[in-house]
């Protein structure tokens, strides 16, 4: 055998790059950061696109403006205005009433209103424009006060909706049995409805309905910039 000092210098050369280039490869290998997956990045762009979403609701309502409680006169005043559209359907329920007398208590709270709400061809009108230019954008009264009285007037606007389509509905639906499921479902729909908001008005708290709570919040928001404006 030779020695390993009769080693070719080109053998000895070649040994001596590949222990570098093999040393040199690993420290980039452990200096190198480890790429995030596409699953990664999505998730982290979409808790960033949430925290951004929360912070812009802390700057709404919910947060900034709901400002103070509801005393009991604002109570009763949007407790008065979520009996209109319960007179309005028990109008048109009376059907459903006489067939199911078991339900004729309904009729004893809606008496007292029937004469003021109905005194004048007008009085539906002058509340409604009454309700929303004096009080709805009124900044002074508190944010959950006037959204009460604005859900009122949104749920007698509903309640509008129901009596024309049961206006307009044909004559051979009127005199069969469908006629009786749909006043039914007229008047449970608005009964559960006012109970429900009731009972978060006498409670000092917001009432979520799907839709109807959207366009109230709207409805609020306009009429603050008409007395920005103003």
């Amino acid at each position: 055998l030779r020695p390993a000092a009769a080693l070719s210098p080109a053998l000895r050369s070649s040994t001596v790059q590949t222990g570098i280039s093999s040393s040199r490869s690993s420290s980039l290998l452990q200096q190198r950061q480890p790429c995030p997956s596409r699953k990664s990045v999505v998730v982290r762009q979409a808790g960033d696109a949430a925290a951004d979403e929360d912070d812009e609701q802390k700057k709404d309502w919910k947060f900034g403006r709901n400002e103070g409680g509801m005393g009991w006169g604002w109570k009763l005043c949007a407790a008065i205005l979520y009996m209109l559209p319960w007179v309005d359907v028990t109008e048109k329920t009376v059907y459903f009433i006489e067939r199911f007398p078991v339900f004729a208590w309904t009729e004893y709270f809606t008496e007292p209103f029937e004469h003021w709400f109905y005194i004048h061809e007008w009085a539906p009108l002058i509340i409604f424009f009454g309700t929303y230019l004096g009080i709805v954008r009124n900044k002074k009264i508190p944010h959950v006060a006037r959204y009460h009285i604005m859900m009122g007037v949104m749920l007698d606007i509903v309640a509008m909706i129901l009596i024309v389509v049961e206006e307009n509905l044909p004559f051979g639906v009127l005199w069969t049995p469908w006629s009786d499921l749909f006043y039914a479902l007229m008047f449970w729909f608005v009964f559960l409805l006012v109970v429900y908001c009731l009972f978060f008005c006498f409670m000092g708290w917001y009432c979520e309905i799907p839709l109807i709570s959207e366009g109230v919040y709207m409805q609020i928001e306009q009429a603050e910039q008409m007395g920005q404006g103003a």
